[in-house]
């Protein structure tokens, strides 16, 4: 079985590295960070598809999960160059998004996969991080042309949040919580916070553990875990 799986870690893995490396090559050819780090989040959502509908087991992907959550995060602090798209030497402020979207992943495949065996629930949970604040950044880079957070960016990431809810999560409804929450999550956290008390926040980390909170915490008390 493990051997029958090595094509889909250089699938997986692959896959992210490619968001890694077109995000070096925008970065570099004068995209704003802020731009440069929503192509490596849409890759990374890939990655996490894949590995969703690939894998027998959570174990493998969240390993491989976690094994970029080492090697990014040595890079930010050893080698902040390598991985500048992202994050490291491209973002002078010192934060690790890059390093905790994956671990976000860990955590979220570890128990939404591995405890409730629940793949596709829990990898949408990271689907809302990768591809929904992605189309907020992309949203407000063309209609503000600054990072700053803004009321279509949310309006855009709640629609796409909301149909990954309806393609991946049962009772629907239960979708529709998850993505309010972490559409709410988004706006609350990060740099550009409305609230700068949790500037500190960083979505990366927040929006996938919230959302699945949110989605497992409502499917234990209907009882449909």
């Amino acid at each position: 079985m493990l051997v029958a799986e090595i094509p889909f870690v250089l699938l997986v893995a692959g896959a992210a590295l490619v968001g890694l490396w077109w995000s070096n090559f925008f970065y570099d050819h004068g995209i704003n960070h802020w731009q440069s780090r929503k192509i490596g989040h849409f890759f990374g959502g890939c990655a996490a598809l894949f590995a969703a509908f690939l894998f027998h087991s959570w174990l493998i992907p969240t390993i491989l999960a976690g094994l970029f959550t080492i090697m990014l995060g040595v890079a930010n602090k050893v080698l902040p160059d390598t991985f500048r798209g992202v994050g490291g030497s491209g973002r002078t402020t010192g934060a690790m998004s890059e390093v905790w979207f994956p671990l976000a992943m860990v955590i979220v495949w570890a128990v939404g996969w591995g405890v409730f065996n629940k793949p596709l629930e829990a990898t949408c949970c990271l689907l809302f991080m990768a591809w929904g604040d992605a189309i907020t950044g992309w949203i407000r880079a063309l209609q503000y042309d600054t990072p700053t957070k803004g009321v279509w960016g949310s309006v855009a990431m709640l629609a796409v949040c909301l149909v990954l809810a309806w393609a991946f999560i049962q009772p629907v409804w239960v979708g529709v919580c998850a993505a309010v929450v972490a559409t709410g999550v988004e706006w609350c956290c990060g740099d550009v916070s409305r609230l700068r008390f949790l500037h500190w926040l960083d979505d990366n980390f927040a929006i996938p553990l919230c959302s699945a909170a949110a989605v497992f915490g409502i499917s234990a008390l209907i009882g449909r875990l």
